[in-house]
């Protein structure tokens, strides 16, 4: 005998079981992505602007700039100075030329010797020099190409080829082993009226970047 079948009040909460349960798992889902997806979106959007952002300075450009050392003008070279009796060393362009540079006497005017008279209204000066050698090359050089006169009005004057007696010229050249010094006087034609004032001297023939120069009156 066949059993009875389900009273409709039990099939009706099997039925709402079977279909409610899963609709409300699936509503609970729905809900997870819902709450879940917004905040999964804003993580996405701070980690991409990360690698590309451009951090804000924490200076100003104006304070930037500032910053920014300022490029050093080259130093011209000028010349030193000293009176009659001083000394001042001087480099010249060879890597270890250095020579200390005295003068040590001025004569004016000069007397030139038999054959070396200057010309009418013209005098002859001369300055000694004493050259040490106080750097590691050895020097060679004429001293007279690098020495020039200087009167007051600021007319200068190069070497005259003349001699006087009142000292022993350079001869042309002269070369000076480290430590070693020489002397000689350089001779000047200037104008009868012209008052000495400075003397300028430099190594390598005059061609070097510093020049000394002595004060005469």
């Amino acid at each position: 005998m066949p059993p009875p079948p389900p009273k409709r009040s039990n099939l009706g909460l099997i039925l709402t079981l079977a279909i409610g349960v899963p609709l409300l798992l699936l509503g609970g889902c729905a809900a997870v992505v819902l709450v879940l997806a917004p905040t999964s979106r804003e993580a996405v959007v701070t980690e991409a602007g990360s690698p590309n952002a451009v951090m804000p300075s924490s200076q100003p450009p104006a304070e930037q700039a500032q910053e920014q050392p300022a490029q050093e003008q080259p130093e011209q070279e000028q010349p030193s100075t000293a009176t009659v009796g001083g000394a001042i060393t001087l480099e010249g362009m060879d890597p270890g030329l250095k020579m200390q540079v005295t003068v040590t006497r001025v004569v004016d005017p000069a007397t030139g010797e038999q054959f070396s008279k200057p010309q009418t209204g013209n005098r002859l000066v001369a300055i000694e020099l004493t050259l040490t050698n106080a750097g590691e090359a050895v020097y060679s050089d004429s001293p007279t190409n690098g020495a020039m006169l200087i009167d007051g009005e600021g007319q200068q004057y190069r070497t005259s080829f003349q001699t006087v007696q009142e000292g022993q010229s350079f001869g042309g050249s002269a070369t000076i082993n480290k430590g070693d010094s020489r002397k000689g006087v350089i001779v000047f034609e200037v104008p009868d009226g012209a008052k000495l004032a400075k003397l300028q001297f430099g190594l390598n023939s005059g061609f070097a970047d510093q020049k000394g120069e002595w004060t005469l009156s």
